[in-house]
């Protein structure tokens, strides 16, 4: 996210900070934030007005932003901003208000509580479990570690160090190296270059991306494009904007970073106009599998390789990549260490486990729980955390266990009544299921975050009309939310996966195309619609137009058969079912759950 126009006063949250004197090379940190992944956004802890609250700390963003839910929950008095300014990410555009709080403060960071605090307001697609975004103008106060594979970033104030490679932590490890722009506090993006295909990119570190993006034009440039051989649909993408950006799974031949090659790689492409003059995102899947540290005071980006897997690829793609840098060059290390590795307690073995969850490596993660629940069996965090791990390991009687001690530590955990009532629901136990949920309507009322997420989760199972039951509250209560475009086309999918209410179904896709994007995903509900309703023409035009926005999508491409089948254009038909099959093995199947057949 970044930002256009007038220029707001920086937080001045960090200006009691200074570096201790010393003769040679020396790193003063200031601040060290405990860091817990989840869904791949770094999440630090602070408060607002006195309440605890969770923020993405967004290395990518210009400023403090907190979602209009969470300014309304907390109170914030809000004020209008000189006309043209606006905020500007993937998505596209977005004005804003200011918004005020009275206290703030971040854990980890030293100093008592800060008072008149100011964020940008907007929005609610990064609302859930966090009530907003910290922002450069917290974590580009001075130099800035990434350290989020062990759960932390540090910030420093270096003395002394102006040619000094500062990845203290090295020991034999290579480093890479990258010049980055010069940043402002006008201007404090963290931009440098890179090769991709002998080609060369402008790469953009940005934390607050939970995977990271290249460009569909740059890919276009490196030799890529979406409807090639090799390429796979990726899953919608938003950011920043009212637009949903498509993305695709495309191969590489080699990505170089800072002498850090990286060869025979997948990549995730999107439909997005570069930002701030980026070809490439590096997201939160870069900086957990490197440990990084950006100084500023130099105008150098430091990095070393943690292992693993660099780009994460979604869990529910097959093809993903699991390649490794081939080579990294390599420079000397100040002699200064301020800080260690390794976990003291249970907060830090969890928030360590939380990073292995984010990087797929659930054995690992859960040898961390495990650590953590030995030393302190009364943490509640340690026990969810293990059933997240643990369910995805494939264990979910385990997972059960956990969530309940988890639960019976404190009944009120949001987070853990979530994943067991999903888990319920995956289980078949939509009594149980139902209880949690209505326990989290109960101690939670105005999150209209986890609201969404019930009804995702009964679509997700096929309980197409529970789905809708809770579609219709959550619409009814939230008319001016941006994430209702989105809900209206679940709810459009629901009622034509039924094949009921058809006419309800029509409207709601065509509203959601009205108020939000044109989507791959409104048409193919649309066009479901449609072949439902028996408009064979509309069903054909619709399939088409998510076809051109997503070549590879294996429902538009069978829904599009499917119409021309039975319309009469036989061949066709069958070729586009063919060559649905051919992208997901089980559309056939899928389609005729509902009861759609050749």
């Amino acid at each position: 996210m970044h930002c256009v126009g007038v220029r707001l006063a920086a937080l001045t949250v960090l200006a009691a900070a200074a570096p201790t004197a010393a003769a040679e090379c020396s790193l003063a940190k200031f601040a060290e934030l405990p860091v817990t992944m989840a869904d791949h956004k770094p999440l630090v802890e602070g408060s607002i007005n006195g309440v605890t609250a969770l923020f993405i700390a967004d290395s990518g963003a210009f400023f403090s932003m907190i979602s209009t839910e969470s300014a309304k929950r907390f109170q914030l008095k809000q004020t209008y901003l000189p006309a043209g300014y606006m905020v500007q990410g993937i998505g596209g555009s977005e004005v804003p208000q200011l918004g005020t709080a009275k206290e703030f403060a971040l854990k980890g960071l030293h100093g008592p509580a800060i008072k008149n605090v100011e964020f940008l307001v907007a929005g609610n697609k990064f609302a859930g479990n966090a009530a907003g975004i910290i922002g450069q103008n917290v974590l580009a106060y001075g130099d800035a570690e990434y350290d989020l594979a062990n759960g932390v970033i540090r910030l420093f104030k270096p003395k002394g160090c102006d040619k000094q490679v500062l990845a203290y932590w090295r020991g034999s490890k290579d480093v890479g190296t990258i010049d980055v722009a010069q940043t402002t506090r006008l201007e404090p993006h963290i931009l440098g270059w890179a090769t991709l295909n002998d080609v060369k990119i402008r790469v953009l570190f940005d934390t607050g991306a939970p995977t990271s993006f290249l460009t569909k034009r740059a890919a276009s440039r490196a030799g890529v494009k979406p409807e090639e051989d090799g390429v796979v649909a990726g899953e919608g993408s938003f950011g920043i904007g009212k637009r949903s950006v498509e993305t695709w799974i495309a191969p590489f031949k080699t990505l170089d970073l800072g002498g850090e090659q990286i060869r025979n790689i997948k990549l995730r492409v999107g439909d997005f106009d570069a930002v701030l003059g980026a070809d490439m995102l590096l997201g939160a899947d870069f900086f957990l599998s490197h440990r990084i540290y950006i100084a500023n005071s130099q105008h150098r980006l430091f990095f070393t390789y943690n292992g693993g897997p660099v780009f994460d690829l979604g869990v529910h793609n097959k093809e993903a990549s699991a390649s490794q840098p081939a080579e990294t060059k390599s420079d000397a290390l100040p002699a200064t260490d301020p800080a260690g590795d390794l976990p003291t307690d249970a907060a830090g073995f969890t928030r360590r486990g939380a990073a292995f969850i984010s990087r797929r490596d659930y054995v690992s993660a859960i040898a961390d729980f495990d650590h953590a629940i030995e030393l302190d069996r009364m943490y509640p965090e340690a026990y969810y955390q293990r059933a997240f791990a643990r369910w995805w390991n494939k264990q979910p009687v385990l997972a059960m266990a956990d969530l309940d001690q988890a639960l019976a530590l404190r009944s009120d955990m949001v987070s853990a009544l979530m994943l067991r009532g999903e888990l319920r629901l995956a289980n078949k136990d939509e009594s149980g299921a139902r209880s949690d949920f209505e326990t989290v309507a109960r101690v939670a009322p105005s999150d209209t975050s986890s609201a969404l997420r019930i009804s995702q989760a009964y679509e997700r199972q096929g309980l197409y009309q529970e789905a809708i039951i809770h579609l219709d509250r959550w619409i009814s209560v939230n008319p001016t939310d941006d994430r209702m475009p989105s809900a209206l086309n679940s709810r459009c999918w629901a009622r034509a996966s039924l094949g009921k209410e058809l006419d309800l179904a029509l409207q709601d896709c065509d509203n959601a195309l009205r108020r939000g994007p044109r989507t791959s995903q409104v048409l193919d509900s649309r066009g479901l619609v449609k072949l439902r309703n028996g408009d064979l023409d509309g069903a054909i035009s619709d399939y088409k137009a998510a076809l051109a926005l997503q070549p590879k999508s294996a429902s538009s491409m069978y829904g599009l058969g499917l119409a021309e089948a039975r319309k009469g254009t036989i061949v066709d038909g069958q070729v586009h079912m063919q060559a649905a099959a051919a992208i997901r093995s089980s559309i056939a199947d899928e389609f005729k759950r509902m009861g759609l057949i050749p």
